[in-house]
């Protein structure tokens, strides 16, 4: 038994085909922008720490990167200090190098010193909790979309 295809079946299906195509890529990036938007508002109210400024939650980012494989979303935070607030650190020593002296203020009042022990902080992981959030919403999102999508192939 052999089936014999037309052309205007043929060529229904690759619009069809390209239909699907679009609506998925389309799926795919409402679902990562929205994903990488809560994430970025999941770690600004869910810091794991005690903030003291606000400046790491207002550096706290998102954005796509493209890689061989697709895209991934990718969580980011510029300030300087934030590898060691998110993965820890370990007890270092601080030096004084702008300036002759570290100044801040104490128990007891200002403090003048060339060099302190920084005692090391554990991991808050704050990041590592918003990536959660991301995953388990590209998840529901896409879920949805792709059904949608199916629904009307």
């Amino acid at each position: 038994m052999s089936a014999i295809i037309s052309q205007q079946t043929l060529n229904s299906l690759r619009s069809a085909h390209k239909r699907v195509i679009a609506q998925t890529k389309s799926a795919v990036a409402a679902a990562t922008a929205e994903a990488g938007r809560r994430a970025v508002d999941y770690a600004r109210q869910h810091p794991r720490f005690t903030p003291r400024s606000g400046n790491l939650q207002r550096k706290t980012g998102w954005r796509t990167v493209q890689t061989a494989n697709g895209r991934i979303l990718q969580l980011r935070n510029t300030a300087k200090y934030a590898a060691a607030i998110d993965q820890g650190a370990r007890p270092h020593d601080i030096t004084a190098k702008r300036k002759p002296f570290l100044v801040f203020l104490g128990k007891r009042g200002w403090v003048r010193t060339k060099r302190v022990k920084h005692p090391g902080n554990r991991p808050y992981r704050f990041l590592y909790g918003a990536s959660l959030v991301a995953g388990r919403l590209m998840q529901e999102h896409l879920t949805a979309s792709m059904k949608r999508i199916a629904r009307s192939f």
